[in-house]
Protein backbone atom coordinates (compact mmCIF):
# COMPACT_ATOMS: atom_id res chain seq x y z
CA UNK A 1 0.00 0.00 0.00
CA UNK A 2 1.49 3.60 -0.78
CA UNK A 3 0.51 6.31 1.86
CA UNK A 4 0.42 9.63 0.99
CA UNK A 5 -0.10 12.61 4.53
CA UNK A 6 -0.13 15.55 5.77
CA UNK A 7 -0.06 16.40 9.66
CA UNK A 8 -0.65 20.18 10.71
CA UNK A 9 -0.61 21.07 14.25
CA UNK A 10 -4.12 22.62 15.74
CA UNK A 11 -4.69 25.29 17.84
CA UNK A 12 -8.39 25.16 18.71
CA UNK A 13 -8.85 20.97 17.87
CA UNK A 14 -12.57 21.51 19.46
CA UNK A 15 -13.33 23.80 16.61
CA UNK A 16 -11.59 21.37 14.20
CA UNK A 17 -13.67 18.72 15.07
CA UNK A 18 -16.80 20.39 15.03
CA UNK A 19 -16.15 21.80 11.49
CA UNK A 20 -14.71 18.23 10.50
CA UNK A 21 -18.32 16.60 11.43
CA UNK A 22 -20.04 19.04 9.53
CA UNK A 23 -18.11 16.96 6.26
CA UNK A 24 -17.24 13.86 7.13
CA UNK A 25 -18.70 10.88 8.99
CA UNK A 26 -16.96 9.87 12.61
CA UNK A 27 -15.42 6.44 11.99
CA UNK A 28 -13.59 5.42 15.21
CA UNK A 29 -11.51 6.29 18.12
CA UNK A 30 -8.29 4.59 18.88
CA UNK A 31 -5.21 4.52 21.27
CA UNK A 32 -2.02 3.85 18.97
CA UNK A 33 1.07 3.19 21.43
CA UNK A 34 4.03 2.71 19.13
CA UNK A 35 7.62 1.84 19.85
CA UNK A 36 10.41 2.73 17.44
CA UNK A 37 13.56 -0.02 16.82
CA UNK A 38 15.95 1.05 14.76
CA UNK A 39 19.56 0.19 13.02
CA UNK A 40 21.78 2.61 11.27
CA UNK A 41 19.03 4.01 8.84
CA UNK A 42 16.44 1.27 9.13
CA UNK A 43 13.32 1.62 11.07
CA UNK A 44 10.82 -0.64 12.56
CA UNK A 45 7.37 0.16 14.26
CA UNK A 46 5.86 -1.88 16.64
CA UNK A 47 2.10 -0.39 17.38
CA UNK A 48 -0.18 -1.96 19.89
CA UNK A 49 -3.61 -0.25 18.49
CA UNK A 50 -6.91 -0.41 20.50
CA UNK A 51 -9.98 0.00 19.22
CA UNK A 52 -13.56 -0.58 21.17
CA UNK A 53 -12.12 -2.85 23.25
CA UNK A 54 -9.98 -5.43 21.08
CA UNK A 55 -6.01 -4.79 20.94
CA UNK A 56 -4.46 -5.28 17.12
CA UNK A 57 -0.34 -5.48 16.92
CA UNK A 58 1.00 -4.16 13.02
CA UNK A 59 4.48 -4.17 12.66
CA UNK A 60 5.44 -1.89 9.79
CA UNK A 61 8.78 -0.33 7.87
CA UNK A 62 8.00 2.60 6.04
CA UNK A 63 9.72 3.68 2.67
CA UNK A 64 9.40 7.31 2.78
CA UNK A 65 9.92 10.28 0.62
CA UNK A 66 8.75 14.29 0.81
CA UNK A 67 7.13 16.15 -1.91
CA UNK A 68 7.68 20.15 0.03
CA UNK A 69 5.18 19.42 2.87
CA UNK A 70 3.38 16.04 1.59
CA UNK A 71 4.96 12.76 2.87
CA UNK A 72 4.53 9.79 0.34
CA UNK A 73 5.50 6.48 2.56
CA UNK A 74 5.39 2.51 0.52
CA UNK A 75 3.97 0.60 3.61
CA UNK A 76 5.66 -2.90 4.10
CA UNK A 77 3.41 -3.98 7.23
CA UNK A 78 1.66 -7.44 8.76
CA UNK A 79 -0.05 -7.93 11.77
CA UNK A 80 1.45 -9.41 14.64
CA UNK A 81 -0.21 -11.66 17.08
CA UNK A 82 -0.45 -10.04 20.22
CA UNK A 83 1.10 -13.05 21.95
CA UNK A 84 4.40 -13.16 19.85
CA UNK A 85 5.50 -9.58 20.74
CA UNK A 86 7.83 -10.21 23.44
CA UNK A 87 9.67 -13.13 21.18
CA UNK A 88 9.37 -10.33 18.47
CA UNK A 89 10.86 -7.76 20.64
CA UNK A 90 13.76 -10.23 21.66
CA UNK A 91 14.60 -11.00 17.64
CA UNK A 92 14.67 -7.51 16.92
CA UNK A 93 17.23 -6.90 19.68
CA UNK A 94 19.29 -9.87 18.69
CA UNK A 95 19.28 -8.28 15.47
CA UNK A 96 20.94 -5.57 16.87
CA UNK A 97 18.10 -3.41 17.02
CA UNK A 98 17.76 -0.43 19.20
CA UNK A 99 14.29 1.35 20.99
CA UNK A 100 14.54 5.12 19.88
CA UNK A 101 11.70 6.55 20.44
CA UNK A 102 8.00 5.75 21.42
CA UNK A 103 4.40 7.77 21.47
CA UNK A 104 0.80 7.45 22.24
CA UNK A 105 -1.80 8.95 19.78
CA UNK A 106 -5.24 9.37 20.97
CA UNK A 107 -7.17 9.51 17.58
CA UNK A 108 -10.56 10.10 16.32
CA UNK A 109 -10.90 9.08 12.72
CA UNK A 110 -12.97 10.63 10.32
CA UNK A 111 -14.36 9.84 7.10
CA UNK A 112 -14.82 12.92 5.05
CA UNK A 113 -17.78 12.90 2.20
CA UNK A 114 -16.82 12.15 -1.09
CA UNK A 115 -18.43 14.54 -2.51
CA UNK A 116 -16.57 17.31 -1.25
CA UNK A 117 -13.84 15.99 -4.21
CA UNK A 118 -14.72 15.26 -8.37
CA UNK A 119 -14.75 12.02 -9.03
CA UNK A 120 -11.26 12.25 -11.11
CA UNK A 121 -9.79 13.09 -7.91
CA UNK A 122 -10.58 9.59 -6.32
CA UNK A 123 -9.57 7.65 -8.82
CA UNK A 124 -7.74 4.93 -7.75
CA UNK A 125 -7.68 6.14 -3.62
CA UNK A 126 -8.04 3.51 -1.73
CA UNK A 127 -9.41 5.48 1.00
CA UNK A 128 -9.43 8.76 2.50
CA UNK A 129 -9.32 9.78 6.05
CA UNK A 130 -9.17 12.56 8.65
CA UNK A 131 -7.72 12.10 11.52
CA UNK A 132 -7.60 14.06 14.87
CA UNK A 133 -4.88 13.01 17.30
CA UNK A 134 -3.52 14.13 20.80
CA UNK A 135 0.10 13.02 21.00
CA UNK A 136 1.42 14.21 24.51
CA UNK A 137 3.29 16.14 24.86
CA UNK A 138 3.11 17.79 21.10
CA UNK A 139 -0.55 18.58 21.71
CA UNK A 140 -3.07 18.27 18.80
CA UNK A 141 -3.06 17.43 15.09
CA UNK A 142 -5.28 16.62 11.79
CA UNK A 143 -3.33 14.05 9.59
CA UNK A 144 -4.84 13.71 6.29
CA UNK A 145 -3.99 10.61 4.81
CA UNK A 146 -4.98 9.03 1.27
CA UNK A 147 -4.11 5.37 0.49
CA UNK A 148 -3.31 3.90 -2.69
CA UNK A 149 -2.14 0.88 -4.08
CA UNK A 150 1.27 0.18 -5.05
CA UNK A 151 2.43 1.93 -7.95
CA UNK A 152 5.47 -0.07 -8.33
CA UNK A 153 7.67 1.77 -10.96
CA UNK A 154 4.52 3.69 -12.85
CA UNK A 155 5.63 7.18 -12.48
CA UNK A 156 2.51 8.67 -14.14
CA UNK A 157 0.34 7.12 -11.33
CA UNK A 158 2.61 8.58 -8.89
CA UNK A 159 2.82 11.85 -10.09
CA UNK A 160 -1.54 11.85 -10.75
CA UNK A 161 -1.70 10.20 -6.95
CA UNK A 162 0.71 12.68 -5.27
CA UNK A 163 -1.29 15.56 -7.28
CA UNK A 164 -4.70 14.04 -6.88
CA UNK A 165 -3.77 14.19 -2.73
CA UNK A 166 -2.71 17.89 -2.85
CA UNK A 167 -6.09 19.15 -3.79
CA UNK A 168 -7.57 16.63 -1.24
CA UNK A 169 -5.24 18.35 1.43
CA UNK A 170 -5.71 21.59 0.13
CA UNK A 171 -9.71 21.26 -0.04
CA UNK A 172 -9.62 19.35 3.52
CA UNK A 173 -7.41 22.58 4.78
CA UNK A 174 -9.82 25.23 3.31
CA UNK A 175 -13.23 23.66 4.40
CA UNK A 176 -11.31 23.16 7.93
CA UNK A 177 -10.21 27.08 8.49
CA UNK A 178 -6.36 25.80 8.42
CA UNK A 179 -3.93 27.98 7.55
CA UNK A 180 -0.89 26.18 5.50
CA UNK A 181 1.56 27.59 8.13
CA UNK A 182 0.27 24.97 10.48
CA UNK A 183 1.60 22.41 8.24
CA UNK A 184 4.33 20.21 9.92
CA UNK A 185 6.70 18.58 7.95
CA UNK A 186 8.68 17.18 10.82
CA UNK A 187 8.14 13.21 11.79
CA UNK A 188 6.40 12.49 15.13
CA UNK A 189 9.58 10.96 16.33
CA UNK A 190 12.05 14.05 15.55
CA UNK A 191 9.39 16.61 17.45
CA UNK A 192 9.70 14.06 20.18
CA UNK A 193 13.45 14.36 19.95
CA UNK A 194 13.44 18.07 19.98
CA UNK A 195 11.62 18.02 23.42
CA UNK A 196 13.59 16.46 25.17
CA UNK A 197 16.98 19.06 24.21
Amino acid sequence: MHEIELKAHLEHPEKTEVRLARIADFSFRCVKSDRYWTLGEKTVRVRRELVAGKETVWVTHKQKQYAGTIETNRELEFELPVSSVPVFIEMLESLGMIRTAEKQKDTKVFLPHSSLFTADILEDARSVSAELSVIHPLGYFLEIEVLYPDENSDTAASERHIRNARIIFDTLLAALEIPRSAIEVRPYNELLASQLL
